[in-house]
């Protein structure tokens, strides 16, 4: 992951209007999109070399909103970034239920692709439900999934040991090499 964020933040803003939310609750903001574009663009600069090099990839898909319909936001920031590899909407969603914490092998369906090695990405991580649901419906349909990342992990502050895990990652410098260091959680 790049980041981490908490609620309220800028980039939990960002991360949530660059799409909004398909029932208004939040607002699109078509500025934040290229904000979104640039993060991806970044990470997979400093380290698609070495994320190629140690689990080759032939193709990136993303994994898709609960409600939201189709082309998820996501795919249209990656489209738009020239990448050497292909991006896929491999997954649909699924009848299984997501919850909080709760992953599901029948949240997500993949779809046929000529590809077989799968690089995931998601915007936001929270519990990690969706994306292991979205990577188990790919393992499942056959695809090596190759590894993931998402944007930034939502910490919830209010939530057991988070505080103190807030406390020691927002002492820490953020570097594009290194960050965010994440441990003991």
């Amino acid at each position: 992951m790049i980041s981490l964020y908490k609620k309220p933040s800028h980039l939990r803003d960002l991360l949530t209007q660059y799409k909004g939310r398909t029932d208004g609750s939040e607002p699109y903001i078509e500025e934040y999109v290229p904000v979104v574009q640039a993060l991806i663009a970044r990470f997979l600069h400093e380290h698609g070399a070495r994320i190629q090099s140690r689990e080759p990839i032939d193709v990136i898909s993303f994994v898709p909103s609960t409600s939201r319909p189709r082309p998820h936001p996501l795919q249209a920031v990656l489209g738009e970034l020239q990448l050497e590899v292909p991006v896929e909407a491999l997954l649909e969603r699924g009848t299984g239920q997501l919850d909080y914490n709760k992953p599901s092998t029948d949240a997500f369906v993949a779809s046929k692709s000529q590809h077989s090695r799968v690089y995931l990405i998601d915007d936001v991580y929270t519990t990690g439900a969706r994306i292991n649901s979205a990577a188990a419906a790919l393992r499942s349909a056959g695809f090596t999934v190759a590894g993931a990342f998402v944007i930034a992990r939502r910490v919830n502050i209010g939530y057991k040991k988070s505080p103190e895990f807030w406390s020691t990652q927002e002492g820490k410098e953020f570097s594009w090499k290194t960050s965010p260091i994440v441990s003991g959680m």
